[in-house]
């Protein structure tokens, strides 16, 4: 079996491509905000002037913001893991 550093070199391992939980909670509320998000951009749309163009280019630059924000979150989240790491190998106390 490959060590967990070696696949990650050899990009075996894409933390950014990994999909988003799959609960059934997690699909629900999916569902719902598109729902939201697709009744809103009707409405928009009859407007006069239709605004639903300016809607969906200001979504959409929040959206290319997300990639950004998962990676600060994957950064600290393997940061704090390595800490616990660090805390687990340099600890002389057992915890009960």
């Amino acid at each position: 079996m490959k060590s967990i550093i070696s696949a990650l070199y050899n990009g075996q391992i894409l933390p950014y491509e990994q999909d988003f939980p799959k609960t059934e909670e997690c699909r629900r509320v999916h569902a719902e905000h598109y729902r939201h998000y697709c009744d809103f951009a009707e409405q928009l749309a009859a407007l006069t002037p239709p605004l639903d163009r300016r809607f969906l280019q200001i979504m959409d630059e929040q959206l290319d913001a997300l990639p950004l924000d998962f990676s600060e979150t994957f950064a600290d989240g393997f940061r704090l893991g390595a800490r616990i790491m660090i805390d687990v190998f340099q600890s002389d106390v057992c915890v009960d």
